[in-house]
């Protein structure tokens, strides 16, 4: 019954993972992205935080140092202008390059490996349609995701209210206490909220990866009619795979046939098989299989082998080993040596031929 209303119910094979990987689409979670560079953020501003402090506080006092008898020449300008910024650079810098490589780092975890697509970033005119924008409001992941966006809204503001309610003493405390101070405080209590969030939206983000495999899959499954086409596409249509099979047996066929006139004999029961057997020490150290049959094939390797005066020994046992065990172009093995061996010496006597 699914197969017939077409429902996806197969899980997705190798081959549709890796095409739909080659267009960028693979599970993706936005929450682990942001919360792994927060959580380099937090890193880098902890270990770089005194330093960057220690230079912050050197800015402000050259720059209370200059204002006293700053002149405001095109020179003195431009001089104060390149101290601010390579003092910027030397704040911002550090944390800047940890943020960038966090994020390259996990979005590249994420896809698997660093990869290019320009199906991505080509735009396509269908997503500007207001109608079939104005519907992907209604589905359920955007729904997810609006949800998602509220609960991380939500848990930002209780671990925000929770840390200064814990704190309420501090600010009361800040009447008496001087700017630098209360400068400080400020940051501590900024930092502990900033951390106490980033912990909480690893959590989040570990579910939404979840989430995310779990729903890429669900995208990604198919039709039984699906499968059976990716499969033909594969491997090609069974018909014509069966047809291109029997053409090859045909011309195996009359190749085989062809080569039974220039055999030195013919091993054969009375009606079921038929083994062309060849023997020239110039060209292999064993006698080789020209041809072989079964049944009506074995019946023509025989009748073609009396017309052209090919010897037809009757050996069932032999006969039917020999067509077992060796393969057409292939030289017999060495345990069919003696039994081979005593039907050519017959044969080459009869002819009058040395072996």
């Amino acid at each position: 019954m699914s197969e017939e209303s077409g429902e996806k119910t197969e899980e997705p094979t190798g081959h549709k993972l890796s095409q739909a990987r080659e267009k960028g689409q693979v599970p993706k979670s936005m929450e682990i992205s942001a919360a792994v560079v927060l959580l380099a953020a937090v890193s880098v501003l902890f270990a770089f935080g005194p330093y960057g402090w220690q230079r912050l506080v050197g800015v402000f006092r050259y720059v209370l140092d200059e204002a006293v008898h700053f002149e405001a020449t095109p020179a003195a300008v431009l001089g104060l202008s390149r101290t601010l910024f390579k003092e910027a650079l030397i704040l911002i810098l550090p944390v800047a390059l940890v943020v960038l490589v966090a994020s390259l780092a996990i979005n590249i975890y994420q896809l698997g490996g660093f990869m290019m697509v320009s199906d991505s970033i080509v735009p396509k005119l269908d997503k500007l349609n207001f109608i079939t924008g104005f519907g992907r409001f209604f589905k359920l992941k955007t729904l997810v995701e609006c949800l998602k966006s509220i609960f991380k809204m939500t848990i930002i503001f209780l671990v925000g209210y929770l840390v200064i309610k814990d704190h309420m003493d501090d600010f009361v405390l800040m009447v008496d206490m001087k700017v630098l101070s209360i400068a400080l405080l400020v940051l501590k209590i900024s930092l502990e909220i900033f951390i106490k969030t980033v912990l909480l939206l690893l959590v989040l983000a570990a579910l939404d990866y979840g989430y995310q495999r779990w729903q890429f899959i669900q995208d990604m499954k198919m039709t039984k009619q699906e499968v059976k086409d990716e499969f033909k596409q594969i491997e090609g249509d069974p018909i014509v795979k069966n047809r291109i099979r029997q053409a090859q047996r045909e011309a195996s066929k009359k190749r085989q046939l062809s080569d039974v006139p220039k055999a030195d004999v013919v091993i054969a029961n009375p009606t079921h098989f038929a083994v062309a057997l060849l023997y020239d020490k110039t060209q292999a150290p064993a006698p080789v299989v020209l041809a072989k049959g079964q049944d009506f094939l074995a019946l023509r390797i025989k009748d073609i082998a009396r017309e052209n005066k090919v010897p037809v020994v009757e050996n069932k046992p032999l006969a039917q080993a020999l067509y077992q065990a060796v393969e057409v172009g292939q030289t017999i093995p060495v345990e069919f040596y003696k039994a081979v061996a005593e039907v050519l010496s017959y044969i080459y006597k009869v002819k009058g031929r040395k072996v």
